[in-house]
């Protein structure tokens, strides 16, 4: 018994890898994007591993489908991400139908970037979750939910890098299932009452508010880097991005406009005053000119008692479309 893959993210490869070793995929399609650096790995890697490849475009999604899973009739399609809704018929093919990677809790973080949002609202934990997909996008009942951890100090790019790692068992324990290998996996039905879609982050997510408290500004901050290469903010007018941060509870005594540099020295290092009369250490931050340390930061020059602008006002006032900067 053999299984397809879709796959269009590098968060399924140690999947694809693990289940190409078991001799359990039948083909592999790969769909055509504009962003296409990361789609050309994938299917290179593919190819490294002896498996056919296919590329799908989003006209005539349903008759590609059906064309390419007809003669290898999988048991099953197991998806990595995939930017397009699939046609209900399509999702009956395979006997055990098509069985989704969602890479986060569900019901509660459903959407196309769950990572920064779980990261940015503190969650402690998120997951990899297999439900089998439905016409609508993450509502497919629960197959399997295995829970990662989201460490304190966690950015995106780790949390990513943990959940690619854990979604290889994660596809053994399904594949053993679907084998007989294993007990059969009862569909959980989702609580729609606790349903929640996070839509994809706009500029206005990933832009600095230095009124919000040092804790908030540093989950801001991991839950950008590097998906989006850092949370803005401005500096001299131009765009400085935050990539590593140290919160504070505490400030320096008397009251000073959020975004004030607090301290500019080699022992302090560069902190800015932020809400609650809590304070923020850039360890880590970027220019047009390179990336630098907080202490790189002050050898450019900058001084207690500058303040850090608002990324997303100044982009308003230009009247520039409020998207992310990737």
């Amino acid at each position: 018994m053999r299984v397809a893959i879709i796959i269009s993210s590098g968060l399924g490869l140690p999947a694809l890898h693990a289940l190409a070793a078991q001799g359990a995929v039948a083909g592999v399609a790969v769909p055509l994007l504009p962003q296409t650096d990361e789609a050309e790995q994938l299917v290179q890697a593919a190819t490294a591993l002896g498996l056919p490849v296919v590329r799908l475009q989003h006209p005539g999604l349903g008759a590609a489908l059906a064309k390419w899973l007809t003669p290898l009739a999988p048991a099953a399609v197991l998806v990595f991400t995939f930017p397009w809704r699939i046609p209900a018929a399509v999702l009956a093919l395979p006997a055990h139908g098509f069985l989704n990677f969602h890479f986060a809790a569900l019901p509660g973080y459903r959407g196309p970037e769950p990572l920064f949002w779980q990261i940015r609202n503190g969650e402690v934990a998120g997951a990899v979750t297999v439900h089998l997909m439905s016409a609508d996008f993450d509502a497919g009942p629960v197959l399997l939910a295995e829970p990662v951890p989201i460490g304190p100090t966690d950015t995106h790019g780790l949390h990513r890098a943990r959940l690619a790692a854990h979604a290889a068992p994660v596809a053994l324990r399904l594949l053993a299932s679907l084998r007989g290998e294993a007990p059969s996996l009862i569909p959980q039905p989702q609580q729609e009452a606790q349903a929640h879609y996070w839509p994809r982050a706009t500029l206005a997510d990933v832009c600095v508010r230095w009124t919000d408290s040092s804790p908030a500004l540093d989950r801001l901050v991991r839950a950008a880097n590097p998906w989006n290469r850092g949370a803005l903010t401005m500096l001299r007018g131009q765009p400085l991005r935050l990539l590593g941060v140290t919160p504070h509870p505490a400030a320096a005594t008397g009251p000073v406009p959020p975004g004030t540099v607090l301290y500019a020295d080699a022992t302090a290092g560069l902190w800015v005053a932020c809400g609650m009369g809590e304070a923020l250490r850039l360890d880590m931050v970027a220019l047009d000119e390179g990336y630098f340390s907080g202490l790189q930061l002050i050898d450019l020059g900058i001084q207690p008692g500058e303040v850090l602008g608002d990324f997303f006002e100044m982009m308003q006032t230009q009247a520039v479309p409020p998207t992310t900067s990737r």
